[in-house]
């Protein structure tokens, strides 16, 4: 998704969701397409402002005002748990900055990069992808001799190619044979396209790739920065103020350690080890990352590299004493409204009981409602949904969870249940990236359990164990 993503939704489905505002669903088969588990774009009629059950803090508005009132590139960080809603309020930044009239280039990473084997170079390389393919779709052109420049060094550099004619001819043959486009492309950019396709897909392509950028990292940030300087003239010919880069779901990089000695993780190679190559370059850019290196021995450090960040905590919808939080349930009651008529379809208190056992996390929430749907269709569609029916959707839940718990987490959760604190270490960093614990805010941070792993045998013979003590 690029940054036409406001423009998209509302061709395509702004109608749509007006009549979700309007005329909530009153059937079940509408109910289920209105709790498709998607990003909402900035003004879909669905979204709910829970601000006021994630610590009061408009994460959205404190990202965009040092955007607004930077004189400088503005590098800043967001996180959260996947989840929470990171996807919608990055969506909504994006329509401000662009409402602000800031040329917006918002992507999700996971669409040109393989999170299991992610590396900083092939982040560089879709950074530059996606903002040439942003220029093309806005019509803005740089100057011709500079892009073939740049576009030589990467043909250079990774192929070998330094003839020109020959290099476009590979390139024409290619894309004709497989790599289609809706629209004819410039060279730059199915050049571009191959490189990042390779990487993606191509395991033996992808260590080649690597190994030839590698000792020519400068280089490239520098020839990033040319084009990025080269665009900057020609976006402001066309009104806007500045450029941005939004870089969603970097914090789905699988959390992998690399060294058993030093405990080096995947994270901390991107982040740390290569926070000035992220920072490198000259343009706001606000770059998601996992909540779980907030509490890592490295959470200094990252913070020392990245003192801009933000955290989305969830939605609390409990409080430290473990009594119910009133005003996040409500906001997820008031978040399934906008899509169903929830007094004809759910039996009075269900969508509340839902709203508590998912946790606070939006998806787990829109999830369970599917899931009751899903199980009042498989018996043949009676009316209203019965609590019943919500025990069994939230019966699926524990056993998704319980399959990823390993049993020695189960002695480590319970003291995050007593204590609500998460220690600095491998294990917890593990449950946070994994969403078997959350984070909230109440003046200050804490931390829960989820709730449906706190329902599994394993966590309450621990829990019990610990009670006997």
């Amino acid at each position: 998704m690029n940054s036409c993503h406001s423009n998209i939704y509302t061709k395509a489905g702004q109608n749509l969701f007006m009549i979700f505002m309007d005329h909530p669903a009153n059937n079940l088969r509408d109910a289920y397409n209105s709790v498709l588990l998607e990003p909402l774009p900035s003004g879909d009629p669905r979204w709910v402002d829970c601000t006021s059950a994630r610590g009061d803090t408009d994460v959205v508005g404190l990202l965009a005002q040092r955007i607004e009132g930077s004189d400088r590139s503005a590098i800043q960080l967001i996180s959260g748990h996947r989840g929470c809603g990171k996807s919608t309020e990055l969506l909504r930044l994006a329509d401000r900055l662009e409402r602000e009239h800031f040329l917006v280039v918002y992507f999700a990473a996971d669409e040109d990069i393989d999170m299991g084997d992610l590396v900083y170079t092939d982040l560089l390389l879709s950074i530059i992808k996606r903002l040439e393919r942003e220029l093309s779709s806005k019509g803005i052109a740089i100057d011709e001799r500079l892009s073939r420049g740049i576009m030589m060094w990467f043909a250079e550099v990774i192929y070998g190619w330094n003839d020109e004619t020959k290099m476009e001819a590979e390139l024409k043959t290619e894309f004709e044979l497989g790599l289609k486009s809706p629209v004819p492309l410039p060279m730059i950019a199915r050049l571009l396209a191959r490189i990042t396709g390779q990487i993606r897909t191509g395991h033996e392509s992808r260590k080649d790739i690597r190994l030839k950028l590698e000792p020519q990292i400068y280089p490239l940030i520098e020839r990033i920065n040319e084009f990025i300087h080269a665009a900057l003239p020609e976006i402001k010919k066309k009104g806007y103020r500045d450029l941005v880069f939004i870089i969603d779901n970097l914090d789905r990089i699988v959390l992998r350690v690399l060294d058993e000695k030093t405990k080096r993780t995947t994270h901390d190679a991107l982040y740390l080890e290569h926070a000035e190559q992220l920072k490198a370059l000259d343009a706001h850019i606000v770059y998601t990352v996992p909540i779980s290196m907030f509490y890592s021995l490295k959470a200094t450090q990252l913070a020392g590299a990245f003192p801009n960040y933000r955290i989305l905590p969830m939605i609390k919808v409990e409080e430290m004493d473990g009594s119910p939080c009133r005003d996040g349930i409500d906001l997820l009651i008031s978040v399934a409204k906008r899509r169903i008529n929830v007094d004809l379809i759910f039996e009075k208190g269900v969508v509340g009981y839902l709203a508590e056992k998912s946790g606070g996390m939006l998806r787990d929430f829109v999830r369970l409602l599917g899931y009751t749907i899903e199980l009042v269709q498989a018996k043949g569609g009676k009316l209203p949904i019965s609590q019943d029916l919500a025990r069994r959707a939230f019966n699926s839940l524990i056993n998704e969870y319980g399959r990823s718990v390993p049993d020695e987490y189960f002695g480590l959760l319970v003291d995050v249940a007593r204590t609500k604190k998460v220690k600095n270490d491998a294990s917890h960093q593990a449950m946070l990236q994994n969403l078997i614990v959350l984070e909230y805010m109440n003046g200050s941070r804490w931390c829960d359990v989820h709730p449906a792993v706190r329902e599994l045998s394993e966590f309450k013979d621990a829990w019990g164990k610990v009670k006997r003590v």
